[in-house]
């Protein structure tokens, strides 16, 4: 526990309340190092901080601001002469100032991620520490993790609100100052709060509540800087603004610092003097100092030395960022960071049209109170956990009116690192998807119409079959009355493969299944009386293939098979018929034909001219650059391999 009972809070205050005092209008009272004679200001730099953290700054009873920053901004005005006009304001307050860039400085920052994207900190000069504290009357508290269930008081804008959260606590309470949290524990509003040990220390001995809070674990610690714009202006005379502060307060004289220092925070009472142990000490030291001399001068150059180094990497750092965010801005894209709850934390962009809201609106705000839509909500925050879970890029498409009107966007979500980040990389696709539309409409418009010549075309063929038909009504030689049925039959083949690729969804190429399974059923009708004694089986396998080569394939089918049923099984009851189309290798079809009848003539190569049949499948084998190949063995077998 931080305290000590009443004498020590008696003392605090006791050493505290000489020293608190300043003159209206911000002014400080006199010091004895404030008689330095300054240099006449050409010009003013704004500076903000918080006005609610004794004993660094807090206003008096008039309301005058003190404390040991503004007594530090003093001194580096004095000796840098230029002047300062520093204002106190709540936390919340000073960083929108700073946010909105109507000031140069903000004092009393803790460095954090997101403020790095957009300030340049200066070294810290005093460490702090957070605490959780709690009421007296509850235990079990050990650790962040016990903190689940309670509700967490909290200054609105405070740092701590960040390790809160990444520790998974969500209940929190905001309040506008430190002061406003302990008059709430007064009213017994509040029972545990995080806040930063000063003021805590401070506004609990104020109100007279050291007995009635404990100091629990610590939670985080940070430190006390000074930050500037990361896109600052050169002061009027040319410089750099942070080189300036950087210089200024390091010329302030430790002397001067130990004073404000020992005005604020007091003095460590004094003890009873052991002047034996003294002497020991004295002659300790003596020796020790005679040792460290020998030292002296060569840490003194190793110290320059690394110091100057630390600049120069320092001043590279720098550059390297304003190219990066330069980079950044010269891209047509919008760059946003997230939190894995969908929080706005950081927004870049060189065209704000691309943008739902203004930044100051979306900043610190998640999706769903920025006031999107329930889908899009819904749509983001997958994405978002997506890219966290996954750690690939994911990809989708959205429309969204924003800034600049109706926009088509293509949105990238990536996670940043190992931090439950994710960066969204969203670019302006409108003109491209509303050219892809167009060719969608245009492709279609062709598939119809394609569709639509395939119909007429089979309708064609129908028409040209139906002539035939008349024609064989006035026909009685049997034999011409068989070739004009032949005809019919290859004119419906080829009519097959149009009908097939009018209902299908693929213009381009023929499923060599259904068509074959088509061009059999059609045959199996015409030789009805041998089909219903023989055993048929197909086996073909699904391929896409062009109309170039499903056209010969059908024709060839077509011949082979009537064949088969005209000659193999004349005179019998029973017998077997096996089509089979399947791949042969990359590339490369088979195409069989097997019955179980008593085979082909052995001298059936010399006969292709006596027979239109087999003269049209080897020209259309050849037409197909295949081989052909016929096995009499228990029945014809014919092999088309191409």
């Amino acid at each position: 526990m931080f305290f000590r009972g009443p004498v020590f809070g008696v003392v605090f205050f006791g050493i505290l309340w000489p020293y608190s005092f300043l003159v209206a209008g911000g002014q400080q009272q006199s010091s004895p190092f404030f008689s330095e004679k300054r240099t006449t200001p050409s010009y003013t730099i704004r500076v903000v901080c918080d006005d609610d953290y004794p004993p660094y700054c807090f206003r008096n009873k008039e309301g005058v601001l003190q404390g040991i920053i503004p007594d530090q901004w003093k001194i580096w005005s004095q000796i840098s002469g230029i002047q300062v006009q520093f204002e106190g304001m709540s936390w919340s307050r000073a960083l929108q100032v700073m946010y909105e860039g109507n000031a140069d400085v903000i004092d009393s920052a803790f460095e954090t991620p997101e403020r790095l994207w957009e300030w340049d900190f200066l070294p810290p000069y005093a460490d702090i520490s957070v605490s959780v504290y709690y009421h007296k009357n509850i235990s079990g508290i050990g650790g962040v993790q016990d903190l689940r269930g309670f509700r967490i008081a909290v200054k609105e804008g405070d740092a701590v609100i960040g390790v809160l959260e990444r520790a998974g606590i969500r209940d929190l309470r905001l309040y506008p100052s430190y002061e406003s949290i302990i008059r709430a524990a007064t009213q017994g509003d509040v029972r545990i709060f995080a806040m930063d040990d000063p003021p805590a220390h401070y506004y609990l001995y104020k109100y007279q509540l050291e007995y009635d809070f404990r100091e629990g674990f610590t939670l985080s610690h940070g430190q006390f800087h000074r930050a500037v714009h990361k896109k600052r202006q050169p002061l009027p005379d040319g410089r750099d603004l942070y080189q300036v502060l950087t210089e200024g307060f390091l010329a302030i004289p430790e002397a001067h610092y130990r004073e404000i220092q020992e005005r604020w925070q007091g003095v460590s009472l004094g003890l009873p003097v052991n002047w034996w142990v003294l002497f020991w000490i004295g002659l300790v030291g003596g020796v020790l100092i005679l040792v460290l001399l020998v030292f002296t001068w060569t840490l003194r150059l190793q110290v320059a030395r690394r110091t100057t180094l630390l600049i120069q990497k320092n001043r590279a750092l720098l550059a390297m960022q304003r190219e990066t965010l330069a980079f950044i801005e010269a891209l047509p894209d919008l760059f946003l960071i997230v939190d894995a709850t969908g929080r706005y934390l950081k927004i870049m962009t060189s065209n704000k049209d691309l943008l739902f809201k203004e930044p100051a609106q979306l900043l610190g705000k998640t999706i769903d109170e920025a006031e999107f839509s329930p889908e899009f909500c819904a749509v983001i925050k997958n994405a978002i956990q997506q890219a966290l879970a996954t750690k690939k890029v994911v990809v989708l498409e959205y429309d969204l009116t924003v800034l600049g009107g109706p926009k088509h966007f293509e949105a990238r979500a990536v996670r940043l690192g190992e931090e439950e980040k994710v960066l969204f990389i969203i670019r302006d696709i409108t003109e491209e998807y509303q050219v892809r539309q167009a060719l969608t409409l245009s492709v279609r418009e062709k598939e119809i119409l394609l569709k639509e010549i395939h119909h007429r075309v089979k309708n064609n063929m129908q028409i040209i079959s139906s002539l035939l038909q008349l024609q064989k009504d006035s026909i009685e030689d049997p034999e011409l009355m068989e070739r004009l049925e032949e005809t019919q039959q290859r004119i419906r083949t080829m009519a097959q493969v149009h009908e097939v690729l009018y209902h299908s969804d693929q213009l381009s190429a023929v499923n060599i299944a259904e068509y074959l399974s088509k061009v059999f059923s059609e045959l199996s009708i015409t030789y009805y009386e041998v089909a219903h004694r023989v055993h048929c089986t197909l086996d073909l396998q699904p391929a896409e293939l062009s109309l170039d080569t499903a056209i010969p394939l059908g024709l060839i089918v077509h011949e082979l098979v009537s064949n088969a049923f005209k000659h193999a099984y004349q005179g019998r009851s029973e017998g077997t018929f096996r089509l089979s189309f399947y791949r042969k290798g990359e590339g490369r079809f088979c195409l069989e034909v097997r019955d179980d009848g008593p085979g082909l003539p052995e001298n059936w190569a010399s006969l292709q001219s006596q027979s239109l049949g087999l003269t049209l499948v080897q020209a259309l084998v050849q037409q197909l650059r295949g081989t052909l190949a016929v096995v009499n063995q228990g029945g014809a077998l014919i092999q088309i391999i191409f």
